[in-house]
């Protein structure tokens, strides 16, 4: 029970995690190509933070707190590695404000804006943002700021991607996992959105809101996965949830057991 009350009161990184509505439309299911996707997913952004209610929207590519991994080798400039040394950084790709949405600060250099989400054609990114754990790990106490990584560790990796920011520290998968190192590169594209909006309303409006935004722009994209980021992480708490659950449960039975087999032998005598 204490350990599930510890991981309950871990710090996400994340700021009012019940005033953050999270949800998930995917534009490839519905026919759409990566152009005409990236065009819905603009346009989408633009109509919720302009709804009436709502502070400020992000999307991401991959969905927090939910037990997911999308993580990969990387080079670092500068970085030499040692034998058998983890090299690999959590990733995500994000369209410009999200850390607002989401109250990680910005501790050095710049967020994302419109010229770094655009369209390259081998699909490779030319910035990125890495988190403070990364940061402190790759380059101590030196700014990372201009530094450049890429992906993969062989001899002809290319160190192609410039880091322009520095954002505190998240969490990614989960309380039970911890902070990773993570490297946040620009997306607004193809495949999942997954969408999260501040609001200063309640949820149930909220959802609402958000429904009627996607209905405006293709009355057929389903829209699921819609929840606020607390009741994310309940989710992912669950099993754990169960496992004190279930033990409260039989420490109170013993207790019961010892109290009546007590009750018996003070009885008897």
């Amino acid at each position: 029970v204490r350990s599930l009350q510890n991981l309950k009161t871990t710090d996400t990184g994340f700021k009012d995690l019940d005033n953050i509505v999270s949800f998930q439309v995917s534009p490839a299911l519905s026919g759409y190509e990566d152009e005409r996707a990236s065009a819905f997913f603009q346009q989408l952004l633009e109509q919720i933070r302009s709804a009436l209610g709502i502070k400020s929207a992000g999307m991401a590519a991959a969905n927090l707190l939910a037990g997911n991994e999308w993580d990969s080798t990387m080079s670092v400039e500068g970085h030499k590695a040692a034998d058998g040394e983890d090299m690999q950084a959590f990733m995500n790709a994000l369209s410009p404000g999200y850390f607002e949405t989401m109250g990680v600060p910005l501790v050095e250099g710049r967020d994302f804006d419109r010229r770094d989400v655009r369209h390259v054609p081998d699909g490779q990114p030319s910035v990125a943002i890495v988190n403070q754990k990364f940061a402190r790990h790759f380059f101590g106490d030196k700014s990372p700021i201009g530094r450049h990584v890429g992906w993969g560790d062989g001899p002809k990796t290319k160190l192609n991607i410039e880091i322009i920011g520095v954002v505190g520290d998240s969490l990614f998968e989960g309380p039970r996992e911890g902070v990773h190192r993570q490297v946040f590169i620009p997306k607004w594209g193809k495949g999942t959105g997954v969408f999260y909006v501040r609001s200063q309303i309640d949820s149930a409006q909220t959802y609402n809101i958000l429904r009627n935004e996607v209905r405006k722009l293709d009355a057929a994209m389903p829209v699921y996965e819609m929840k606020t980021l607390a009741s994310q992480l309940d989710e992912t708490l669950l099993s754990d949830r169960l496992i004190a659950l279930l033990s409260a449960g039989f420490r109170f039975l013993a207790t019961i057991l010892a109290a009546i087999g007590l009750y018996g032998v003070m009885a008897f005598v």
